[in-house]
C-alpha cells in the first residue's frame, strides 16, 4: 500500500509527541548535590481537604495538602496542581508539627531567592508560584523521612450563574497540555529550573516554560484512590432552592439544623474520593427567587468596592432569530481519546440537528493537522447535513493539537451580508501556547463571534474563558455525556436571539470598572461589573444607569447602589477589593496580549498585585521555617508528586516514570522521528 505524505506526516508528529512527553528534563548531576528519583519510587504523597464556604456568588475556599515522605532520604517535593480560572490566591500557611509558618507575597525573583537560601540552609520551606491563571506550582524543602508537613492555601473564586443556574466548580487535576513549537538549543538551559523537578516536555519557541507545566500523570488503578481529597461545603445560597446537584460525583447533602431556606451541607459520599476529574456543584432557585440583580459592596482604606450582577431581558421572539453562518471547529488530538471525544461528537451532532434552512455553516477539525467538510461555508441542505454528520460520526482522537491552523482556517471564512457568523470551539483546551492563540482571535476574530465549550472532566478552562471573552462570545462546559443535551441545547438557544449591545452606565461619579469595554449581552448570562469607587458625597444619587439596545429596541435598566459593609481595617483587604485587584490584573494581562506588550506588562501589573496582596504572574507566596533540620552533609533528593490523569480518558500516561538519563535516549528518537518529517519533503514514502 502506499502511505501519503500527509498520512505518514501526521504519525511521526504523533511519535515525536509522545517520545517528548515520556521524557524527563534532568538537572544537576548527583555529583552536583541533588539527586534525581524516578517518580516510580515510594517517596512522597499528597493527600488533600477541602474546605468551601459559599454565599451568595463568592466562594471562600482553604485546600489543605499533607505531603508525607515514606521514604529513607530527604526529599524536596514539586507539585503542579490546577485553581479556579479567576481565583484570588491570598494566603499560605506551612504547618510542621504545631509549629505554623505564615507564607508572605514577595515579587516573584525576591521570593524565589528567599526559597532558595532556605532550602540550601537546610530549612523547610515552601513557594508558590503561578504557571497560568489556573496552574501553580509548588515546591517544598527539607522533608526528612518519615515526616509530613502541611500546607493550606486560601483563595475565593466566583459562583457562575447561566440560564437560570448557579455554578461552582473546583479543578483537581488537568488534561497533559500539547507543547507546540520548536525546541531550540538556547531555550534549554532556561527550562533548567533554577529549583524543583521539572516536567516531561522541552521549552520550545512558543512554550519557553514547558517544563513547569507538564507533571507526571498517571492513571488510577481499579480501587485506587490517587491523590484523595475530602470535601467539607457549606452553600448559603440567599435564596430558597428547588435542587442542589452533582453531575460529577456522589454527594451527601444535608440541611443544617435551624439553617435557612438556602443553606446546605455538602461532602462526598464517599468521604475521599480521588483528585482525578472537577468537582462541579449546582443549585437551581425556586422560580420566584429567581435572581433580577444582585449588588455587593465593601469598603476599605477609604474607598467603595462594588460587584453587580443583572440579569438580561428574556422577551426574545422568534421573529427576532437571524440567519447564521455556524463554523463547527472539533479538536480530534490525541488528548481527546476516550470520554472527551464522544462528548465532542455528540455536541456536534446536536448542533448540526440546530440548523435551519437559512443558514449556512462547515465543519473543521484539527489534531497536528486542519482539514474541513467543504472549502467553505454551504447551505444547511439536508444532503450537506448529512456529509458533515457522517464526517462527525467518523472523529478519531489521535496526534497533536495545533488549535494555530484550525482557528486561522475558521476565521478566513467570508460570512454573507445577511449572516451573522458564529464559530463554536469545542475542544479541552489543553496547550501551553494560550497567549499566543489569544492574540490570533484578537487580530483575526474581525466581526464574527467565538463560543467555546469545554469537554471532559479536566479541560483548560482558562484558555476557553479568555478565548471566549476575546471572541465577544460565550464560554460552556460539557463534564460528562449527561451534560452533552441540556448545556449544548442551551448555547444553541443563545445562537439564535439576539443580544443586547452597545451597552453604556452612567456612573454618579468617575469610577474604576472591569471590565473596561462592558461585552454583548446574550440570553440567560448576566452583566458582571466589578468597580472601585471613591467616597461618595453626602445626598450624592447612587443609582447607576445601564443602557443598550435589543433588536433595535431600547434597553435600560436601574440599580441603586447599597451601603457598603463596615470595614474591619486596613490589615485584612476585603473579598471585593481583592476580586477588584484581580479583575485589573486580568485586564492588564490582557491589555497586554492585545498589544504585544508581554514583557511590559510587569510594570504595570507587580504594583497591583502587592497593593492588594494577589498571586499573579509576577508575584509569589514563600513561606520559611527559622531552624535548619537537615545536615549539610546530608543530599536532598527531587520528588514531582504524581497528578492523576483525567477520569474517562484513553490517552497514555505522561512522565512516568521518568528519569534524567532518558532524556538523551528519548530526545535522540524525537530527532529522528523529525528527520523522517523532514525528508516527506523529498519523496512519498511506499510500504510492501
Amino acid at each position: 500500500m502506499v502511505i501519503n505524505r500527509g498520512g505518514y506526516r501526521a504519525l511521526a508528529y504523533r511519535l515525536l509527541f509522545m517520545l517528548l512527553a515520556h521524557s524527563a528534563l534532568g538537572e544537576e548531576s548527583p555529583g552536583a548535590g541533588k539527586l534525581v528519583f524516578s517518580n516510580g519510587d515510594a517517596a512522597a504523597h499528597v493527600a488533600s481537604d477541602v474546605t468551601m464556604r459559599v454565599q451568595g456568588m463568592h466562594a471562600e475556599v482553604v485546600v489543605e495538602q499533607e505531603f508525607h515522605n515514606t521514604s529513607q532520604r530527604w526529599l524536596n517535593a514539586t507539585y503542579v496542581y490546577p485553581l479556579a480560572e479567576d481565583s484570588v490566591v491570598y494566603r499560605l500557611t506551612m504547618q510542621i508539627g504545631q509549629r505554623v509558618i505564615e507564607g508572605e507575597i514577595k515579587e516573584k525573583e525576591e521570593a524565589r531567592k528567599i526559597y532558595q537560601q532556605a532550602k540550601a540552609a537546610g530549612k523547610k520551606a515552601t513557594l508558590l508560584e503561578q504557571q497560568r491563571p489556573n496552574l501553580f506550582r509548588q515546591q517544598i524543602a527539607n522533608i526528612g523521612p518519615g515526616e509530613s508537613i502541611k500546607i493550606a492555601i486560601r483563595y475565593n473564586q466566583q459562583v457562575l450563574y447561566d440560564s437560570g443556574e448557579f455554578r461552582l466548580r473546583l479543578p483537581m487535576t488537568l488534561t497533559p497540555r500539547y507543547i507546540p513549537g520548536v525546541t531550540r538549543k538556547e531555550l534549554v538551559p532556561e527550562a533548567r529550573l533554577s529549583s524543583g523537578s521539572a516536567g516531561w516536555a522541552l521549552a520550545t519557541d512558543q512554550v519557553w516554560d514547558a517544563a513547569t507545566i507538564t507533571p507526571p500523570q498517571k492513571h488510577a488503578t481499579a480501587g485506587q484512590l490517587l491523590n484523595p481529597v475530602t470535601l467539607d461545603l457549606q452553600l448559603n445560597a440567599g435564596m430558597e432552592l428547588a435542587s442542589v446537584t452533582s453531575s460529577t460525583h456522589k454527594l451527601d447533602i444535608s440541611v443544617p439544623e435551624q439553617g435557612a431556606a438556602g443553606e446546605r451541607s455538602i461532602r462526598f459520599a464517599q468521604g475521599q474520593v480521588s483528585m482525578d476529574r472537577d468537582f462541579e456543584l449546582t443549585w437551581l432557585p425556586v422560580a420566584s427567587s429567581a435572581p433580577i440583580a444582585a449588588q455587593f459592596m465593601d469598603q476599605w482604606r477609604g474607598d467603595r468596592y462594588a460587584q453587580i450582577m443583572l440579569m438580561p431581558p428574556r422577551e426574545i421572539t422568534p421573529t427576532q432569530a437571524l440567519p447564521r453562518e455556524l463554523l463547527l471547529v472539533l479538536d480530534t488530538s490525541g488528548s481527546m481519546a476516550g470520554q472527551s471525544i464522544e462528548q465532542a461528537r455528540a455536541s456536534a451532532q446536536l448542533a448540526l440537528e440546530q440548523l435551519g434552512p437559512q443558514d449556512r455553516f462547515n465543519v473543521i477539525f484539527f489534531d497536528s493537522h486542519t482539514r474541513s467538510v467543504f472549502p467553505t461555508a454551504v447551505s444547511a441542505l439536508p444532503e450537506n447535513i448529512a456529509k458533515a454528520a457522517s464526517a462527525v460520526s467518523a472523529m478519531r482522537a489521535q496526534g497533536g493539537t495545533e488549535m494555530h491552523d484550525a482557528l486561522s482556517r475558521a476565521f478566513a471564512h467570508e460570512a454573507g451580508e445577511q449572516h451573522l457568523q458564529q464559530i463554536v470551539f469545542v475542544t479541552d483546551g489543553s496547550v501551553g501556547n494560550e497567549a499566543a492563540l489569544l492574540k490570533l482571535i484578537h487580530r483575526r476574530l474581525a466581526g464574527a463571534r467565538l463560543f467555546t465549550v469545554a469537554i471532559g472532566s479536566a479541560p483548560n478552562r482558562y484558555f476557553m474563558r479568555r478565548a471566549a471573552e476575546f471572541g465577544r462570545g460565550t464560554f460552556t462546559e460539557i463534564a460528562n455525556a449527561g451534560q452533552v443535551q441540556e448545556r449544548m441545547r442551551s448555547l444553541l438557544s443563545k445562537l439564535r436571539k439576539p443580544v443586547v449591545a452597545n451597552i453604556e452606565i452612567d456612573w454618579p461619579q468617575p469610577v474604576e470598572v472591569f471590565p473596561r469595554k462592558v461585552p454583548d449581552l446574550y440570553w440567560g448570562e448576566p452583566l458582571l461589573m466589578t468597580v472601585k469607587l471613591a467616597p461618595w458625597p453626602s445626598r450624592s444619587d447612587q443609582r447607576i444607569v445601564i443602557r443598550g439596545e435589543s433588536s433595535g429596541a431600547a434597553w435600560v435598566r436601574e440599580l441603586v447602589l447599597p451601603e457598603p459593609a463596615q470595614s474591619p481595617g486596613d490589615v485584612d483587604v476585603p473579598i471585593l477589593a481583592r476580586r477588584f485587584g484581580r479583575e485589573q490584573v486580568a485586564f492588564l494581562e490582557d491589555e497586554a496580549i492585545r498589544l504585544d506588550a508581554r514583557d511590559q506588562a510587569r510594570a504595570k501589573i507587580l504594583p497591583v498585585a502587592l497593593e492588594y496582596q494577589l498571586m499573579s504572574r509576577f508575584t509569589s507566596l514563600v513561606a520559611v521555617d527559622k531552624t535548619p533540620t537537615k545536615p549539610d552533609s546530608i543530599p536532598s533528593a527531587e520528588h514531582a508528586l504524581v497528578n492523576a490523569m483525567p477520569a474517562g480518558s484513553t490517552m497514555q500516561a505522561v512522565g512516568y516514570p521518568q528519569t534524567a538519563t532518558n532524556l538523551y535516549w528519548h530526545f535522540l528518537l524525537g530527532c529522528l522521528a523529525a528527520l523522517g518529517l523532514w525528508l516527506l519533503n523529498r519523496k512519498e514514502v511506499t510500504c510492501a
